[in-house]
């Protein structure tokens, strides 16, 4: 039984000490901010935006018609019958579930759209990670925007990934 832990204790102690031999180079870059201000992010937004143009200015528009004709039934609430307030509200909470349905469908297309175009960007991006840090030297690099409190400014690598990131796009990374 004694060997057996001594052999466990010196398996253990061997792995750390190797661990440990060679410095480990880690780095934080924000996927968030590299999707968003980056050349491809931001021709991904302009798309998105593009597309959908009419989709929201409808919103817009409906979003309108529901407050002026909220502000017709306050306005008109003492003067109208029962019958005529009560048909009022009724138009006003039909057009409001018209106003939602339509807002919920086009976020899901959006979010869908959105999705769609950014795929072939992340994936430009994780290549573009992953020779940074295979012809840096770094052992690893973490996601800064996936909760870490404190990232060192020079661990920060979101600029300089920016920079390789902008370069590859541009070369024609993303069709």
């Amino acid at each position: 039984m004694r060997k057996v832990l001594f052999a466990v204790l010196v398996l253990v102690l061997g792995f750390q000490v190797n661990a440990f031999a060679a410095p480990q180079k880690i780095g934080a870059a924000s996927m968030g901010i590299l999707l968003r201000d980056s050349d491809a992010g931001k021709a991904v937004q302009t798309k998105l935006k593009a597309k959908f143009k009419d989709s929201t200015e409808e919103i817009k528009s409906k979003q309108e018609e529901l407050k002026s004709l909220q502000a017709e039934i306050k306005k008109q609430a003492l003067v109208l019958s029962l019958e005529a307030r009560q048909d009022k509200e009724l138009e006003y909470k039909t057009k409001v579930r018209n106003y939602q349905d339509l807002a919920r469908v086009t976020q899901r297309k959006f979010q869908a759209a959105q999705d769609a175009m950014l795929k072939p960007v992340s994936a430009l991006l994780e290549k573009v990670v992953n020779k940074y840090a295979k012809d840096n030297g770094y052992s690893m690099i973490f996601d800064a925007s996936a909760g870490f409190l404190y990232v060192d400014e020079g661990a920060n690598l979101t600029k300089k990934i920016m920079v390789e990131f902008n370069k590859a796009y541009k070369a024609g990374g993303v069709k």
